[in-house]
């Protein structure tokens, strides 16, 4: 007998429930950000480094901390775990870099993103699911 495939729900939030949410969740993106920032910054440094060195001839960064464990492996697991709050509660990471994420919802009928990026005085653009970043419009 087939057994039937259950799929989870995905959570929508109204414009008023993410906009309630985003002080909850400035925090957890700021960490995940800094984090994403530092990695790639190491990355740079031990890529520099496998060259030989930055321009200057000395390391950008240092990819070890001070206790000798291996600081990019930290940073994974911090940018892992902030991520998975931000996933906990259904919303999507589009680019660490910048801290842009979507929060679904439905305009219309329709499921679309709330969009937000770092920075922004609050959720102000969305967009449909396959338009990105270049389709938001203002809410």
């Amino acid at each position: 007998m087939p057994r039937s495939r259950i799929v989870p729900s995905v959570r929508l939030y109204t414009i008023e429930e993410a906009r309630a949410l985003l002080p909850v969740v400035l925090p957890v993106l700021e960490r995940l950000c800094k984090a994403f920032t530092e990695l790639q910054t190491l990355q740079a440094a031990v890529e520099g480094s496998r060259r030989g060195s930055a321009a200057d001839g000395s390391l950008t960064a240092d990819p070890w901390s001070d206790a000798g464990e291996n600081r990019m492996e930290l940073l994974n697991a911090r940018i892992r775990a902030e991520a998975s709050r931000l996933d906990a509660w259904g919303i999507e990471v589009k680019d660490a870099a910048t801290g842009l994420i979507d929060f679904r919802s439905r305009r219309d009928g329709q499921v679309v993103y709330l969009c937000y990026r770092l920075g922004e005085k609050s959720i102000a653009y969305w967009h449909t699911l396959d338009a990105g970043f270049a389709g938001r419009q203002p809410l």
